[in-house]
Formats: structure tokens, C-alpha cells, sequence
């Protein structure tokens, strides 16, 4: 089987999935609660300014290449096994456009309205694409699996404004530099009683981009309050430079290959797909360095706790 269509599994994490659903019931939680904050009138509360913000997200992003290159990978695999003769089953090939984050900000607001803030984030998205197919006539079925993953740790700056509306309900505004430091896995495989074959990368890049926001915060007391913001960042992360491992084994012989540098992406043939060549080979048709595109909106919720 050819190198660049292999496809060694990444377990599933649901942590931040779990977390977001603990932050958006939390916050719903607390606007149900009677309290004072909203019932009677109190005093201004005079902190120290500082503002801890914690948020969760499902997110969506445009992927760019490596979602492009992950997707030409596993549908060339596809057309290769139902050339071979193989009656195709399920296949449930699935886009890797989705994941989750979690964000905190530490503000400062040196005027009512205006705060400077340092922040971070942890994006993880992964989505398994997998394909059923057997020998015609035949029970048995043999199962090709796609697995990419990115998980992105990124450092922000910010600028913050507040709009208050009435005693409970203010619109903030936020925009800043963000650096991004993300870490790309793929792996794939295809195991049939007669061969197997495997395709890994592991890859990480540094990038710098661009977000903001507007949200709507809804107070539940002077300390405390529930956020609802609408998110969006450009980002375009390249320069992936890491390692690409494929395995064979066929008739009782079996071969291990492994290539270090920049991940590219090859779009000049019937199926684009992502390679790391070997040293001294051309990267192919149409190769250029492999982006991916974390740019897009999302709706995020949380808590804001002022001190």
C-alpha cells in the first residue's frame, strides 16, 4: 500500500465538554438563586478592580489545509479499496471543523469602563472518519479508521470596555494579539487478515493571530456575574515541523519508515493529502507548507468573578 495512505488511534477526551456543560449550568443556575443583588438596592461595590473571567465553548473553525489534506487522505484510501474489489459499508466520514475551548482572562480595570488583561486558552478538536467494507459474498468486515487532532495553547493580550445598560446587565467589549502554540496528531489505520498499514504524524507550530468579542453580562451579585459572549479570532497556524511514521506489513514481511520536517500539503492530484517528504525528494505537485485554520466564531458562556 502506497505511504501516504495510512491511516493508530487517539483516544476520545470529553473534558471540555464536560466543563462547558458544569460552566453554562452553573451560570444558569445562579440566575435562577433570589438574592439581594437583585432585589434591593446595595451599595457600589469598591474592589480592587481585577476581573477573574473563566469561559467554555463548543467552537467551530475553517480547518484550512490540514482538515483538506486529513479528508484527502481517508477518501483516497476509500477509492482504493473499492477499486480492489471490495463492497463498501458504513461510512462515516466525518469533517474536522469542531472542537471545544476553555478561556480565562485576569483583568484590571483602571477606569469603570476600561480594563487591560492577559489570558489564555486550550483548544482540543479531534474527529474520527471510519469505513466498514468486505470481500463480496463475505460476513466478515475489515474497518479503515482516520483520526486527526490539534490541540492549540494560546497566550492573549486584551483590551476591555464595559457598557453598563442598568444595574444588571452590561455589554463588554474585548479585542487583542493572541499567540498560538498548537500540536497536530493524525493517525490512521487499515488491517485486513492479509495486511495492515498505518500512517502517524506528530507536528507542532507557532503562530501568531488576532480576537475579540462581545458579550452580555448578566449580574447575580456585586462579586459576581453570568457571561454570554460572542467570540471570534483569526488565525492562520503554519510551519508544522515534526515527524511522519508509516508501517506495512504484508505476507509475513513487514516495514517501518520515518520521515522528519515541515508537513506539507500536496493539492496538485486527485486527492489532496499531507506529507512529509523524505530528505532529498520533491514535495510533490502543488506543495506548500500545510496551514491550519483555527479562524471563525463561536458562542461561549461563563462566570465573572470581580475582586
Amino acid at each position: 500500500m502506497p505511504r501516504h495512505q495510512k491511516l493508530v488511534k487517539v483516544p476520545l477526551n470529553r473534558g471540555l465538554y464536560k466543563a462547558l456543560l458544569f460552566f453554562l449550568f452553573l451560570g444558569l443556575f445562579l440566575i435562577c438563586l433570589p438574592g439581594q443583588a437583585q432585589e434591593e438596592e446595595e451599595e457600589e461595590f469598591k474592589g480592587v478592580g481585577i476581573h477573574l473571567k473563566l469561559r467554555g465553548a463548543r467552537i467551530s473553525f475553517l480547518g484550512g489545509d490540514i482538515e483538506k489534506g486529513t479528508a484527502g487522505l481517508y477518501d483516497r484510501q476509500v477509492a482504493e479499496i473499492a477499486s480492489a474489489g471490495f463492497e463498501l459499508g458504513a461510512n462515516g466520514k466525518r469533517p474536522f471543523r469542531i472542537g471545544y475551548e476553555m478561556t480565562g482572562d485576569i483583568i484590571y480595570h483602571f477606569t469603570p469602563r476600561i480594563g487591560i488583561g492577559v489570558g489564555g486558552s486550550l483548544v482540543r478538536a479531534h474527529k474520527e472518519s471510519s469505513l466498514l467494507f468486505h470481500w463480496p459474498g463475505s460476513l466478515y468486515e475489515y474497518r479503515l479508521m482516520s483520526l486527526p487532532e490539534i490541540k492549540i495553547f494560546s497566550i492573549r493580550l486584551g483590551l476591555f470596555y464595559a457598557i453598563p445598560l442598568d444595574r444588571l446587565l452590561t455589554i463588554c467589549l474585548s479585542a487583542g494579539p493572541e499567540y498560538h502554540f498548537a500540536a497536530y496528531k493524525y493517525g490512521g489505520n487499515l488491517t485486513t487478515p492479509y495486511s495492515a498499514s498505518s500512517l502517524t504524524h506528530r507536528a507542532e507550530a507557532r503562530q501568531l493571530g488576532i480576537q475579540g468579542g462581545l458579550g452580555l453580562e448578566i449580574r447575580m451579585n456585586q462579586r459576581l456575574a453570568f457571561i454570554i459572549e460572542v467570540f471570534g479570532r483569526y488565525a492562520k497556524i503554519s510551519g508544522f515541523e515534526g515527524k511522519e511514521e508509516t508501517y506495512e506489513w504484508s505476507g509475513g514481511h513487514s516495514s517501518t519508515v520515518e520521515d522528519n520536517g515541515i508537513i506539507l500539503f500536496i493539492e496538485g492530484e486527485q486527492y489532496p493529502r499531507l506529507d512529509i517528504p523524505s530528505a532529498g525528494e520533491p514535495g510533490g505537485q502543488g506543495a506548500r507548507e500545510a496551514v491550519f485554520d483555527l479562524s471563525g466564531v463561536s458562542l461561549q458562556a461563563g462566570l465573572n468573578f470581580k475582586f
